[in-house]
């Protein structure tokens, strides 16, 4: 049968025409449908048990704590040992603790300390997890596609910030909480075979161990980043948004839509929902406009347009500009994600790029506290002043940046071409077995 073309497809798609990173891409959509699902299951069932807000805000900190606490020991891990073989523990632990927590909910055993003590084991899973998955992307793309690769990677997120919690929401329509658990477990166990599925030629481990041990490749990671210019301004430019950006979803969404624009309850998932649609938007068009040139100027294009979004919400309280705004919000911080990713991967060596994704995470890791300074400001201010100051405030921040290090920010490629040499290409995917043809080189329709 003649293969039909797809306009734009060979453009947008092109980074799945490679088997092992097509397999760690879709095992990224099932985790991250997972984690969007536990997000809301989590939050009815701790509801459920205990009814009370203070508990349902700490069942959160305790699932994002150990990003905080282990996220770079576990980019150390990942440097120096086995990234295919961590991917696969990490899972396999957050699979266990989906269908402990399933089982004791359908069978009506389930106590608070069990909802905590699997946030805490699942939160830690996914400490190790995320830089793996990250620092895992070039090896399985060569250089010219890996910006292409970071993009659907973050298409795949965007679309289950949209797509995971309406399906845990209908799956509560039919099903208790800990039936949408046992779902997630069954959804993990596909997760664990595209992992399983993917071949390289020999291990998936830094090129180079050092002997000084775990903490030993630690501290050499900080002395990396640090004598790196670009990598610690990246790094440190997007503190700006996971401090100041973030908290517009956390706080400011349901705010606006219940106590500003009268909306109500369902006000909150459809701004919500505006915001994943120009999150979804924004992943897309990095993922067909790649081949940017110059991708450190674009961060602060991106940075400044979306503190002016949040600056231009503070001042209208119309439903619909409200959520154009919130789209063009998520938009922009979602692309700028995917070209902070494919900066910081494209000009790092392979053997560091464990730590550096785990320096982002870390990063991540401070995002409750700007929840905690946006709760702060509307509590003293109020919902639209505090906003404006949060979006000024990034503004402010990123032209002091631009004036500081725009010139470097100007001189960033997204091959890493100001590394001075060469990008290292990918592993090889191992052979395939005897008999069997090489697969082909086009969009497949399979694995």
């Amino acid at each position: 049968m003649p293969r039909i073309p797809i306009p734009g497809a060979d453009t947008t798609f092109r980074a799945l025409r490679h088997r092992n990173y097509r397999l760690l891409w879709l095992g990224q959509t099932g985790h991250s449908a997972t984690l969007w699902m536990d997000q809301v299951a989590r939050a009815v069932l701790i509801l459920d048990l205990t009814d009370s807000a203070v508990m349902l805000s700490l069942v959160i900190a305790t699932r994002l704590a150990p990003i905080l606490f282990f996220g770079l020991v576990a980019g150390a891990v990942a440097d120096r040992y086995d990234k295919k073989r961590i991917l696969t523990v990490t899972q396999c632990v957050s699979t266990a603790c989906h269908l402990f927590i399933g089982i004791v909910a359908v069978t009506g055993l389930v106590e608070v300390w069990h909802v905590f003590l699997t946030a805490a084991v699942s939160g830690t899973a996914m400490a190790f997890n995320q830089p793996v998955r990250q620092s895992l992307i070039p090896r399985t793309v060569p250089p010219e596609d890996l910006l292409n690769a970071v993009a659907l990677n973050s298409t795949a997120l965007s679309f289950m910030r949209i797509g995971g919690g309406a399906i845990a929401g209908s799956l509560l329509l039919v099903l208790s909480v800990g039936g949408v658990y046992l779902v997630t477990a069954g959804i993990y166990l596909f997760v664990i075979l595209t992992t399983l599925l993917m071949r390289f030629d020999g291990d998936t481990a830094g090129k180079r161990r050092s002997e000084s041990g775990l903490f030993g490749d630690l501290a050499e990671g900080f002395r990396y980043i640090a004598g790196q210019p670009v990598l610690f301004v990246v790094t440190a430019l997007s503190l700006i948004l996971f401090v100041f950006g973030f908290p517009y979803q956390q706080v400011f969404v349901s705010l606006l839509a219940k106590k500003t624009l009268d909306l109500g309850d369902s006000g909150v998932g459809f701004l919500a929902g505006a915001t994943g649609v120009g999150a979804f938007a924004g992943s897309l068009f990095v993922a067909w406009k790649s081949n940017i040139a110059r991708p450190g100027v674009q961060l602060m294009i991106n940075m400044l347009v979306f503190g002016a979004a949040l600056v231009a919400i503070s001042l209208q309280a119309n439903v619909w500009l409200t959520a154009l705004l919130l789209a063009v919000a998520g938009s922009m911080t979602v692309t700028y994600m995917a070209f902070t990713n494919g900066i910081l991967l494209s000009n790092s060596r392979p053997e560091m790029h464990g730590r550096v994704m785990s320096l982002l995470s870390l990063d991540r890791g401070l995002i409750p506290l700007g929840a905690i300074l946006a709760g702060a400001l509307v509590q003293s201010l109020g919902i639209r002043p505090g906003l404006f100051t949060l979006g000024s405030t990034i503004i402010a921040m990123s032209g002091l940046v631009l004036l500081l290090f725009g010139r470097r920010l100007a001189e960033i490629r997204s091959d890493g071409a100001l590394r001075g040499h060469a990008a290292v290409p990918p592993p090889r995917e191992a052979a395939a077995p005897a008999g069997q043809a090489p697969a082909p080189r086009e969009l497949p329709r399979s694995l």
